[in-house]
């Protein structure tokens, strides 16, 4: 098993703060809040479209923003959800959000969804985490685009590796029925 398997089986046995502090220490702290606070009340309040997001991306390094609130909300980083939770914004602040590549994003979520009990993380991890995986590791369909291209070589695993990974959260997420039918 190659170091970077096994950086990433660990991070799958840690609670949730854990994986999270984890993350933050390896990739530092968030720069700017997810949205601009004015800007996303204004959104809330139907004054206007889509709030403006604050430079809190880091595609560049091959890195998601990952908000760490997701145990308690759906998308908080999707205008439709935000528009039907309503979320306070302190779960957009800066001190809220951790950076992860494309595979601890996948843990993160799976690490949620199992805490949940399937409540949440779940549609992430089911519509986008685990088919991006297959679709870039195990199908070997590399994205087009250039930041696509640097999240793909920041999290870049074999085949192999991405089945057992795979093959590990399914194990990890058998107690949680909702999940097992896409698995």
């Amino acid at each position: 098993m190659s170091d970077k398997l096994g950086y990433y089986k660990s991070l799958l046995n840690l609670e949730y703060d854990d994986a999270v502090q984890s993350l933050i220490k390896k990739y530092g702290a968030a720069l700017d809040d997810y949205f601009k606070e004015a800007s996303y009340n204004k959104f809330l309040n139907g004054e206007i479209k889509s709030p403006t997001k604050g430079k809190t991306s880091r595609t560049k390094d091959g890195l998601y923003c990952h908000h760490i609130d997701e145990d308690k909300f759906l998308n908080l980083g999707n205008n439709d959800f935000i528009l039907v939770k309503r979320p306070n914004f302190k779960y957009q602040t800066k001190d809220r959000i951790v950076y992860c590549n494309l595979i601890e994003h996948l843990i993160l979520h799976a690490i949620i969804t199992k805490k949940t009990n399937g409540e949440f993380g779940t549609p992430g991890l089911i519509v986008f985490l685990i088919p991006k995986v297959q679709e870039w590791y195990i199908n070997k369909r590399k994205p087009r685009s250039d930041w696509e291209m640097n999240c793909y070589n920041t999290a870049l695993i074999s085949s192999d590796e991405a089945k057992d990974l795979l093959n590990d959260i399914k194990l990890y997420l058998k107690s949680v029925k909702v999940v097992q039918q896409y698995l």
